[in-house]
């Protein structure tokens, strides 16, 4: 099969998987439970056939392309065998399966592993063999873990057949993925296809170049808009850390430092309303909400984390950074572009305000919002290239030359993110089913000795562990399954529970050994990984504290009368600890200085509600203001490190 071909095939296959998408979102043709049994396997199809993905990259051999294609072909056979017994599995014989339902059971839950794993790596497969393993071999466990096992026939149908139970590679999780999730990675593709990273970036560098120390900030804010689209922090490295690092790197920020903020910045993307990455989508669903009360509950918590991180990223500015003139030309010419292209980024924002609107004035399903969020970017991009430019002709060649780099970005992030969701929820069949979860639960419960405070931590360090490992979404998923039912019975609130476990699972992606943001950003900056990763745990240590004050401050999270005031508590509480752990003084000023700010910090976090603090955090919040223009103003004489 010649290249081109195999292009076109694909380009016709992503046009029909992004319009298939699109199609639903309006019509809602068939349920959820019986959409994935035909996405799936279509998934699983585009991944393989992708000319410049990994899997037919590898395939040097003519044998081996064969050999992908016939797997194609036996998706296309799975397609037509579930959807021509799908009541028949659902209805007369759920339980007694025959060996056709098996085999392509079988093939569903393999190609789940294999390409998870060339798109994640191992560690998500290795849990999902792990929990097969313990599936089948309970009876060998010793203590809580220990079951009567399971036979083989009912692990493949728990994991696939039974599409109906809501686990499994049928089940929940990927009809989020290929629903809710997939009508915004569409649009994020879209959005990149039509060059609005590009126009983030311009916009960004023309407002901060202006400020002394802005150009760093260009990272935080453009990754802050960039990530709350791509759903995945390691991408969002890549996709502005190519632009970013080198830059913060020519005015003489030490590698590193560029490098974690960048990581930092980039991290925090998911957290962004009003998108919020994919896991917000996720969070809805468990807790039975609209999509809409998840992003209004995240834009207190989302503001102070990125003021957190941009008052990081200014303390490493005033102690590196090199203000030196630019070379005029180049000046002349990035102006001069965002003058010719400040309408750009108008589809975006009529974008933006149109799933506001759609959503907050409406209340309409999250696919018909998406749906009509795309449709406002395309409209708008359409108009204002009109009004612009009269080469219809050429306008329209563009728009069909964006449209499907965009559609092709979009449906690959789909695809991924659908299959390692897929992969996962044979991970959460088997916590279910084996009981395991719910050991869990209770054992986490035994060890805390019913100290809710030891709970907790107990449950953020397990979701950092699981964040280091696999992705936001996954670590989210895992952690969430095993904690949430443990914390409401000790009266947590359910929305509290998945926010905090939402922001520990993003911060394990600059935690190491593992940290992915960090390791794509240590080859941009070409430099240590480890060294990335220090800086990135000083830039982010105060943003592993702030879901810890969730549950202090529950009211920043459980909206009502107190919410203004446990806003401001922990607005004053993190700058605190974020001086604490970043001023770049040295000798006892630094650890007097480090131990009032952190010790202010934490008091104001975790102990404001009693009255007799009230002064200590207004007094805290003088201290830090008082530092903050000091910085502004220069007075401190920083001693430079060795970096």
């Amino acid at each position: 099969m010649k290249f081109v071909n195999l292009r076109n095939i694909y380009l016709t296959l992503v046009i029909l998987y992004v319009l298939g998408i699109m199609a639903f979102a309006i019509l809602m043709f068939e349920p959820r439970e019986e959409l994935i049994l035909l996405y799936l396997p279509f998934t699983y199809s585009l991944i393989i056939l992708n000319p410049e993905g990994k899997i037919w990259r590898r395939s040097t051999q003519k044998s081996y392309k064969f050999l992908l294609i016939g797997v194609c072909l036996l998706m296309v056979a799975t397609v037509v065998y579930f959807r021509s017994q799908y009541n028949s599995l659902l209805y007369e014989r759920l339980g007694n399966y025959s060996q056709a339902d098996y085999f392509f059971s079988i093939g569903l839950i393999v190609l789940a592993f294999l390409l998870t794993w060339a798109d994640y790596g191992g560690s998500i497969p290795i849990l999902a063999l792990i929990a097969l393993s313990y599936a089948h071999f309970g009876q060998y466990f010793p203590g809580f873990l220990y079951h009567n096992g399971i036979s083989i026939e009912r692990i493949i149908a728990i994991s696939a057949t039974e599409f109906n139970s809501g686990d499994g590679v049928l089940g929940s999780l990927p009809q989020i993925g290929i629903t809710w999730i997939a009508i915004f990675t569409i649009f994020a593709g879209l959005a990149s296809g039509f060059g609005i990273l590009e126009y983030i970036i311009k916009i960004s560098y023309n407002i901060f170049k202006k400020f002394k120390y802005g150009v760093p900030q260009i990272a935080v804010i453009s990754s802050m808009i960039f990530g709350m689209f791509s759903g995945s922090g390691a991408a969002n490295v890549a996709g502005t850390g190519s632009f970013t690092i080198p830059l913060m790197k020519r005015y003489r920020m030490p590698p590193a430092i560029a490098g974690a903020i960048e990581s930092v910045a980039s991290s925090g993307g998911q957290v962004m309303p009003p998108i919020m990455g994919a896991a917000a989508f996720v969070m809805a669903s468990y807790l039975g909400k609209y999509y809409w009360q998840i992003v209004v509950v995240g834009f207190l918590p989302a503001f102070i984390f990125y003021a957190s991180v941009a008052l990081a990223v200014y303390i490493y500015s005033r102690q590196f950074l090199e203000i030196r003139a630019e070379i005029a030309t180049e000046e002349l010419s990035m102006s001069q572009m965002a003058k010719r292209e400040k309408i750009q980024g108008l589809p975006l924002l009529v974008a933006i305000l149109m799933l506001i609107i759609i959503m907050s004035v409406y209340w309409v399903d999250v696919m018909i919002a998406g749906l009509a969020m795309i449709l406002a970017f395309l409209i708008t991009w359409i108009i204002t290239q009109v009004l612009a430019s009269p080469n219809k002709i050429e306008i329209m060649e563009r728009f069909i030359s964006n449209f499907l780099r965009g559609a092709k970005e979009g449906a690959e992030t789909t695809a991924s993110i659908t299959t390692m969701m897929a992969c996962i929820g044979i991970i959460v069949a088997v916590l279910v089913q084996t009981g395991l979860a719910q050991k869990l639960s209770f054992t986490i419960v035994d060890v805390a000795g019913g100290n809710k405070v030891f709970l907790i931590l107990l449950a953020s360090g397990l979701c950092i562990l699981f964040g280091m490992a696999v992705s936001t979404v996954a670590a989210y998923i895992l952690t969430v399954t095993l904690v949430a039912p443990v914390l409401a019975n000790m009266g947590v609130s359910p929305l509290i529970t998945h926010f905090s476990v939402f922001y520990f699972a993003m911060m394990g992606l600059i935690t190491p050994p593992v940290a992915p943001c960090c390791a794509v950003a240590s080859g941009i900056a070409k430099e240590s990984f480890l060294k990335i990763c220090w800086y990135s745990l000083k830039i982010g240590g105060p943003l592993f504290i702030l879901p810890l004050s969730f549950f202090s401050q529950d009211a920043l999270i459980m909206h009502g009368p107190q919410t203004l005031s446990a806003f401001f508590t922990v607005a004053i509480g993190m700058p605190a600890i974020v001086l604490g752990i970043n001023l770049g003084y040295s000798g006892l000023k630094s650890v007097g200085k480090r131990i009032i700010y952190l010790g202010t910090g934490f008091f104001t976090l975790f102990y404001a509600k009693y009255h007799w603090l009230f002064f200590g955090m207004a007094l805290c919040a003088l201290f830090i203001f008082v530092e903050i223009y000091c910085l502004y103003k220069g007075k401190y004489d920083y001693i430079k490190k060795v970096v």
